[in-house]
């Protein structure tokens, strides 16, 4: 992956994907294009006679084919290469190009392509975090199957982290929370319409700590599911310390600075919270 000038620039080999502004760059075409281009050129200068011959013709044009294709996004590179190709498929223009004409026309591409790639910058991901970049929902699905408005919260959750962006990925893993909570208050009919953070951390607790006789009907019966729901808003509560505000019902970032593995802690306590209230939340 990488990133270039002011803006998120893009190099897109193999395919295009659209609707991201971080595109995949895949440094394996561009390295076979300039081994591919380099044996072309030592062919050619070395018997000029070769474009005389059909069967090395026709691995030129597939070269320069896939060429074209990977470099769709560098369009320097691009115009020469369909420049070239637009040469080689006129019958009249190849039976006046002079011999020399093609490997200086190759070695311009070769240098067009270090110049253009030389103006981007490039940022590698290792694999654990591209795969998480790649399939930001993996081990959501029953989360999503219930809370379908956090699918874009928890992408950009992953995302985020993949990146290094630590305080965009408990951004959205609050508001991936904030999409589960009118559910749950409901459930533990916490009397605030608005149901924030607050009042069903604090329902929890006070169901929690209340006689399991004075309990309703409906929480004695899921009075384990409760607890468990207890415990891990603690755990969340725990990972938050200092970092996130509670106040107000509202769940508000007090800063912007988080170490990767305090950003990591709230992503898994996330996680804990949405599955196991998407999987256990009675209805």
């Amino acid at each position: 992956m990488f990133l270039g000038g002011s803006q998120v620039a893009s190099v897109v080999p193999r395919k295009l994907v659209t609707a991201l502004e971080i595109l995949r760059f895949y440094a394996d075409a561009f390295a076979n294009a300039g081994y591919n281009l380099a044996l072309e050129i030592r062919k050619f200068s070395k018997d000029p006679s070769s474009h005389y011959d059909p069967m090395v013709m026709k691995v030129l044009r597939m070269h320069l084919g896939k060429l074209s294709t990977d470099c769709a996004e560098l369009p320097v590179t691009s115009v020469k290469v369909k420049r070239i190709l637009a040469v080689l498929d006129d019958p009249q223009m190849m039976a006046i190009l002079p011999s020399e004409s093609i490997p200086k026309m190759l070695t311009d591409i070769q240098v067009g392509i270090e110049d253009e790639l030389s103006t981007k910058l490039f940022f590698q991901l290792r694999p654990e975090r591209a795969k998480m970049f790649n399939d930001p929902t993996d081990g959501w699905a029953e989360v999503l199957d219930k809370f379908h408005e956090a699918r874009m919260d928890v992408e950009e959750m992953h995302k985020c982290y993949a990146l290094s962006r630590y305080a965009g990925s408990v951004f959205h893993s609050v508001q991936t929370i904030e999409c589960a909570l009118l559910d749950l208050g409901t459930f533990l009919e916490v009397e605030d319409l608005k149901s924030g953070w607050t009042a069903v951390s604090n329902k929890l607790e006070k169901l929690t700590k209340m006689k399991f006789q004075d309990l309703s009907d409906k929480h004695q019966k899921n009075f384990a599911f409760i607890e468990q729901m207890q415990a891990t808003v603690v755990a969340l509560q725990r990972a938050w310390r200092n970092k996130i505000s509670h106040a107000h019902g509202k769940l508000t970032l007090l800063t912007s600075e988080f170490a990767p593995d305090v950003a990591e802690e709230i992503l898994m306590a996330t996680r804990a919270f949405m599955r196991r209230l998407a999987g256990e939340i009675p209805k």
